[in-house]
């Protein structure tokens, strides 16, 4: 059957709308990725410029890492139990030297914190005592993390005071109450390196002693 002119006319204008369409829609579609391409290239392109600025700065990191792996060991973690033991008994030495009673001293254990890069131990302390006293004891116990070399040996302590309050009694202005978490902070991988306890003030062998006799737990 013959189609008619009109016929023809209105398949040719069909045909020609459907090869505009298809057109138009691969033409959107190929535009679209393109524009995702690029923008993956230019992530990618100021990735490449980030990953360079770090390149240049590697090798100052990776000094900075050995002479703080070889220089100051991060206590190595046995245990929460053996922990908490070596913190109270640091505690209790840096009271000794600071002249406050262990009497008046209260010590919780509190929930241990791990993280990818360490385990914090810590213990809740409630102290009293004469002003003077209190506030030597706070700066014994932070005191333990001044790396020094004393006869060869490097002290450290990783030991850290993340919350602390004071109140004056009111009795006596001159005796301070002190509340405080002492926390200490150990590796996560094992082999860290060598805890070592530094010795306080002047009274190095009474303190040494106290520790010694504490048994407090070194990695080795």
């Amino acid at each position: 059957m013959a189609l008619q002119q009109s016929e023809k006319r209105l398949m040719a204008i069909l045909g020609i709308a459907l090869f505009a369409v298809v057109n138009f829609v691969g033409y959107s579609t190929l535009k679209g990725k393109k524009t995702g391409l690029i923008e993956d290239k230019e992530k990618l392109e100021y990735q490449l410029k980030e990953f360079q600025a770090l390149e240049t700065t590697k090798p100052k990191w990776e000094d900075r890492r050995t002479f703080l792996i070889d220089q100051c060991p991060q206590p190595t973690f046995v245990s929460e139990e053996a922990a908490a033991v070596e913190i109270e008994a640091h505690l209790k030495a840096c009271a000794l030297v600071a002249g406050v009673s262990e009497t008046s001293l209260v010590i919780k254990p509190t929930e241990m914190m791990a993280t990818a890069n360490y385990n914090q131990v810590a213990l809740n302390v409630n102290a009293s005592g004469s002003a003077m006293s209190i506030m030597k004891l706070v700066s014994l116990i932070q005191a333990a993390n001044h790396s020094n070399e004393n006869n060869g040996t490097i002290k450290h302590g990783y030991y850290a005071i993340p919350n602390i309050q004071f109140e004056a009694d009111r009795k006596d202005p001159t005796m301070l109450k002190c509340a405080f978490i002492l926390a200490r902070w150990y590796s996560t991988e094992v082999n860290s390196g060598n805890t070592v306890s530094v010795p306080l003030s002047n009274d190095i062998g009474i303190l040494g002693g106290y520790l010694n006799n504490a048994k407090l737990t070194a990695a080795k």
